[in-house]
């Protein structure tokens, strides 16, 4: 009888203290991508958008134990050096992407980018953040992938 209830309150112990808390998956096209979502990665990435930065395709998985976003953006031509000042390009390790959180999207498309630069930096918290960067159609666009983990 002991041992039944000694399961019995394991038990409900264990239950009561994983409870998990997720959130919500969220996957946006332009020109749904608005200023709220440009925000959203910029406090999880410390990344500077440039006024007239436009996103181009963004998806966040919230459901998960470890949330994670990748966002497309068209960084205007006249922006571009604004852009490469953010800390990720200065201090961030040039490696190409491994994440690409977004690569099942239909608008994830790194084999367009030319004249490309890749970067990537781990961030306080168990956090990572990389950057695709460089021209598709005449067109300077990030990929940028970050995830907690």
């Amino acid at each position: 009888m002991k041992q039944l209830l000694l399961i019995v309150v394991a038990s409900a112990l264990l239950g009561a203290g994983c409870e998990l808390k997720f959130g919500d998956d969220i996957e946006l096209i332009a020109p749904n991508v608005t200023a709220r979502e440009m925000a959203e990665v910029t406090q999880r990435t410390g990344i500077q958008f440039p006024v007239g930065a436009t996103g181009l395709g963004y998806v966040f998985f919230g459901s998960g134990i470890d949330d994670a976003l990748a966002i497309k953006v068209l960084i205007p031509e006249e922006k571009k050096s604004y852009f490469l000042k953010n800390n990720l390009f200065q201090s961030g390790k040039k490696n190409k992407p491994s994440l690409q959180i977004g690569s099942n999207q239909s608008w994830w498309n790194l084999k367009e980018l030319k004249d490309r630069e890749d970067r990537t930096q781990s961030l306080p918290k168990g956090r990572y953040v990389e950057c695709s960067f460089g021209k598709a159609e005449e067109k300077w666009v990030a990929y940028i992938s970050w995830m907690s983990t």
